[in-house]
């Protein structure tokens, strides 16, 4: 034995995994600075610089042992390595080049201070990240499948669904699914304060051209056309109550007798509303679907649009969150219990879970805190607080 390396390898690695890929690149790096290796304050450190990224060995005597706490700047050990004790190239490059370290702990026995899973769990064939992703995607995907048949079974009722959820839980990808599987035209509006009742039906011009909006678009097609439509009106809440009052006359279907005294030849029942700068618009009610979505913890639903409306309360799936790590999974549910009770202006939502390449991946977390720091910075640390609390009674 003459490097470092080989004196880790003779003793099994120390309990790090070696990538022979990795171990191949890595003899190929030469060092962008000299090493710098000293002991101080007990400690043998060796730092160097390679291919920008700055590799640490930190060596520790412990009586008959040497604990070993190797770290790098690079993605590959930030993002991967250390959470599945896998040595990146330039560890193991620096390693590879450098007796000096070895020949301060030759006496010693190399015993890793970072080893992340149990003893009885290293002997498991780790995941790749590619296959995790894929869970993690099926798992999301089978929950907004789900919502999706709920939806569904709600309209087959002649009834109009209302999802109430935060942003991120999947209303959306699932009133897709719905349009897909009812061979719709889907017509998709999300509220704001600032819609009136023209914008969402329409506009006449002084000069006779008609502008339609989203709901004279989606009656006028069905009507004209004869195809089915289905009409996902989201952030419902936000819409003033002028424009609520004009959206919820689309609702409850006007019955065919109802419909011949309003002057309308139609022998079924339609779905029919009005604007000030249009006049009135309607279409036939078998052709016209209408799902609502809303987040539950802004304003409150009129008693009046609930009594339209079948209520289907979405949440996060348990699933989903089964295939993280224990501190990720408190993250998760912190989050959404936060939401729920307004401490945290959102969750950690599918779409950023979706992105997750390990049960542990901290990019998740780092994210998520970015944008609670740029929403609410007090909100941010408090999670962080709560966070690392739970961490340190479990």
């Amino acid at each position: 034995m003459n490097t470092f390396y080989e004196w880790l390898k003779a003793s099994n690695y120390a309990g790090f995994k070696i990538d022979q890929a990795r171990l191949k690149r890595a003899s190929d790096i030469r060092f962008s600075a000299q090493p710098n290796f000293e002991f101080t304050s007990g400690e043998y450190v060796l730092k160097t610089t390679l291919n920008t990224y700055t590799v640490l060995w930190e060596i520790t005597p412990r009586g008959d042992d040497a604990v070993i706490r190797p770290s790098c700047t690079c993605p590959d050990w930030a993002d991967r390595g250390r959470y599945t004790n896998t040595l990146c190239k330039h560890l193991l490059s620096a390693a590879l080049q450098n007796d000096n370290l070895f020949a301060a702990v030759i006496n010693l026995k190399p015993v890793s201070a970072d080893i992340v899973f149990p003893a009885k769990e290293e002997k498991q064939n780790i995941e790749q990240v590619e296959d995790f992703n894929e869970r993690v995607k099926r798992e999301i995907s089978k929950a907004v499948s789900s919502l999706a048949q709920d939806v569904l079974a709600v309209l087959k009722e002649g009834y109009v669904p209302f999802l109430l959820g935060p942003t991120g839980v999947g209303k959306t990808s699932a009133i897709r699914q719905v349009a897909l599987a009812t061979q719709s035209l889907l017509i998709e509006h999300a509220g704001a304060d600032s819609f009136t009742d023209s914008d969402l039906v329409g506009v006449e011009m002084p000069s006779g051209k008609r502008m339609p909006g989203p709901i004279g678009n989606a009656l006028t097609h069905a009507r004209e056309m004869g195809e089915p439509v289905l009409l996902f009106l989201d952030e419902f809440l936000r819409y003033n109550s002028r424009a609520q009052e004009s959206l919820m006359r689309l609702l409850l279907p006007i019955p065919a007798e109802i419909t011949r005294v309003m002057g309308i030849s139609h022998d079924g029942a339609i779905r029919a509303t009005s604007a000030p700068f249009w006049g009135d618009e309607w279409a036939p009610a078998e052709s016209v679907s209408i799902v609502l979505a809303a987040n539950p913890w802004g304003n409150v639903p009129d008693p009046a649009l609930v009594r339209r409306t079948v209520p289907i309360m979405v949440g996060f799936d348990n699933s989903v969150a089964g295939l993280f790590s224990q501190k990720t999974r408190a993250a998760i549910d912190l989050s959404w219990k936060g939401t729920a009770d307004g401490s945290l202006p959102l969750p950690i939502e599918y779409g950023e879970l979706a992105r997750a390449q390990s049960a542990d991946d901290p990019a998740i977390l780092a994210r998520y805190t970015n944008r609670l720091m740029a929403l609410d910075p007090a909100a941010a640390k408090g999670f962080e607080t709560l966070l690392s609390n739970l961490g340190a009674k479990s």
